[in-house]
């Protein structure tokens, strides 16, 4: 295999790893992460 055929393989999985993570990112509902802190000085907030 010569290197432009190479780099045309590399390319095509690159944009199925892209397609791949661009359909399946959509997939769970994203949700807040809300914990109370404990701040140096007992602050509160």
């Amino acid at each position: 295999m010569n290197w432009g055929r190479v780099r045309l393989v590399l390319l095509v999985l690159l944009a199925l790893i892209l397609l791949f993570a661009w359909i399946d990112g959509g997939r769970e509902p994203q949700r807040l992460i809300e914990q109370p802190v404990a701040l140096p000085g007992g602050g509160t907030r």
